[in-house]
């Protein structure tokens, strides 16, 4: 329903121009204001998957070839985490237990956090200058972003394979025990838990008052975010760990079985699957969507771009290593990193590569992106930044 237009001078007193005048002024600063920082706000990459639904797509663009900006190693470590994006800084922990804030710009380290038998194998969130990540060990974190400060610890005495995710005043924690918990924001104090019978290993995607987990107990769940009760569920075929990615009502997976299911997130039934019939080999990626196509990687080194709507194969694309780094949707490129090194931009038309980049090792971690910035490390200790080099900037980033 339209509104009907105010007339603003209407509202306000005509014995004077200048509280007219005053108040178009101060509208106005408003309005600057909201312009100035809304863009900083969406352009950011505050959780693993972009955003709470998990769309593994980027709100900024990227140069069509992308250049190594800075790098910052940890020869002694290694980078399976994905990075979070957040005004500027890049923040990602590294699998001998350091949790580093770095700047985007150019790579120099602000601060580290060093958490002794500790390692980080899943990315963190963000929300309200605070820091959540979990540990190998299962001990969550809540870090003050500015310091590196600790500010509560929490144990969950199981292995955590997943990033967090943060709904209002709750931070959601699955772990490998098949846990999934609702820690307090300010405290970590537990508010809620949610069990299954077997490991969970997605993120905990989250919309509209509900976390989506797909479990290895072969079943999609719906729980409820304020009261942890499940409110629906399906049998699937097969174990998974990927995370369920939401977009236009629908949810979107992969199991090891290597099909790929669209759901109807309201009322938990089948939209469609696909099954590449000349394959049949484990999805381990959390799919990448927007309104025109989803991706994901295969174990069979493929990756795949489906029709959202039908399930129509609209093109595959071979690749010379597993997949185990989720694609991120950039514009119109997908941008997809192989376990042997390699990273990828395809055309999401054509399905056809226009950029590529032969980093060695081996990338588990996912792209993350914001402000034409792509951030993602490696199993060799090195976190790679690509963009748009500024003139007399260097390629090499430190170490602590």
């Amino acid at each position: 329903m339209k509104h009907p237009k105010r007339n603003w001078r209407k509202l306000l007193p005509l014995s004077t121009s200048t509280h007219v005048a005053m108040f178009v002024f101060a509208l106005l600063a408003v309005l600057m204001t909201g312009i100035g920082t809304v863009p900083r706000a969406h352009a950011d990459w505050p959780l693993v998957r972009g955003d709470a639904r998990a769309s593994g797509t980027a709100t900024c663009t990227m140069p069509a070839e992308p250049r190594v900006v800075w790098k910052f190693s940890r020869p002694e470590a290694g980078f399976e985490a994905t990075a979070i994006l957040v005004a500027g800084n890049v923040y990602i922990g590294d699998t001998e237990g350091t949790f580093y804030a770095l700047g985007l710009v150019d790579g120099q380290l602000l601060w580290s956090q060093t958490c002794e038998n500790s390692g980080f194998l899943a990315g963190a969130a963000y929300s309200d200058r605070r820091l959540f990540v979990g540990d190998m060990d299962g001990v969550v974190r809540c870090l003050a972003t500015d310091t590196g400060k600790i500010l509560w610890e929490y144990s969950t005495e199981s292995e955590i394979y997943a990033a967090p995710n943060v709904d209002d005043d709750r931070v959601l924690i699955a772990t490998e025990s098949g846990e999934l918990l609702a820690l307090q924001v300010e405290t970590g104090q537990p508010l809620w838990k949610f069990q299954i019978e077997a490991p969970l290993r997605c993120w905990p995607a989250v919309a509209k008052g509900r976390v989506l987990l797909a479990g290895c107990d072969e079943r999609l769940h719906a729980v409820d975010t304020t009261t942890g009760l499940e409110t629906g569920g399906i049998d699937i075929e097969g174990p998974t760990g990927c995370t369920p990615a939401l977009a236009d009502g629908n949810v979107y997976f992969g199991t090891e079985l290597g099909i790929f299911y669209a759901m109807q997130a309201t009322t938990m039934e089948l939209a469609w699957k696909f099954r590449d019939p000349r394959r049949n080999h484990p999805i381990r990626t959390d799919a990448a969507i927007n309104r025109q196509i989803v991706i994901y990687g295969s174990q069979g080194k493929q990756v795949y771009a489906l029709d959202p709507s039908t399930g129509k194969l609209l093109w595959q694309f071979a690749v010379r290593s597993r997949v185990e780094s989720s694609a991120v949707i950039v514009e119109k490129r997908a941008f997809i990193a192989t376990r042997r090194g390699r990273l990828h931009a395809l055309d999401l038309t054509t399905g056809t590569s226009t950029w590529q980049f032969d980093a060695g090792g081996g990338f588990v971690a996912s792209p993350a992106v914001a402000d034409r910035r792509l951030v993602i490390g490696n199993e060799d200790g090195t976190l790679y930044c690509f963009g748009e080099k500024n003139r007399g900037q260097r390629a090499e980033g430190r170490g602590p």
